[in-house]
């Protein structure tokens, strides 16, 4: 997510970068402190393992962060006259879709390891 913020996200059909990249006009500067906020929460999340339950939040954050910032991108797509949907997106915004499964699998099995801990405590 940390490369995310940073690539360009959405190109008009001259080919000029509409939003992300180097350009932070308008929500181009909202996408970017989001994902920027997205890569920094998803690094906290890796080092809070000793509190499982605000581990768990924190990824529920994150997807929810990933979807606002995709649907921001979308928005901001719908919203160009000169450019259709399909065409000006680049491939970057598949990275955001990577990220909201990585975060399902950690929080499947932050789930996990609950279990395990609650299930050794029932032996002792």
């Amino acid at each position: 997510m940390g490369i995310y913020a940073f690539m360009p996200l959405l190109i008009n059909a001259r080919g000029s970068v509409i939003l992300g990249g180097m350009s932070y006009e308008g929500l181009g500067g909202v996408v970017f402190i989001v994902n920027c906020l997205v890569a920094l929460l998803s690094f906290i999340t890796i080092f809070k393992f000793k509190s499982l339950r605000f581990q768990k939040k924190l990824c529920v954050v994150n997807i929810l962060l990933i979807i606002a910032s995709l649907a921001t991108v979308c928005a901001v797509a719908f919203m160009q006259k000169d450019c259709d949907l399909i065409g000006s997106l680049t491939y970057f915004n598949v990275l955001p879709i990577v990220a909201i499964v990585f975060l399902l699998l950690a929080h499947k099995g932050i789930s996990h390891d609950q279990k395990l801990l609650r299930g050794s405590s029932r032996i002792r």
